[in-house]
């Protein structure tokens, strides 16, 4: 189910505080949700059946990116 657009600023703002860079964090959900769409599953602990449509990827890879859950660091380091 997709989240309202206030809850998904909410959420933006909330990993903004994690990866500081906004265009980082744009770079992290694109590669996120083509991985998700390609069949990865979820990396945080939710409802698998709640996040299989293109609709709810945005939600989810944020959500796994403000849990710490993602591999920044192998974007960082290409980075520096």
């Amino acid at each position: 189910m997709a989240l309202p657009v206030k809850d998904t600023l909410e959420l933006v703002q909330q990993a903004m505080e994690v990866v500081k860079s906004r265009y980082l964090l744009c770079i992290l959900i694109s590669q996120r949700i083509h991985q998700l769409e390609k069949g990865a599953p979820p990396v945080i602990d939710v409802d698998p059946d709640e996040y299989t449509s293109p609709k709810t990827f945005l939600t989810l890879s944020l959500m796994e990116i403000i849990e710490g859950n993602m591999e920044i660091e192998t974007t960082e380091n290409a980075s520096a």
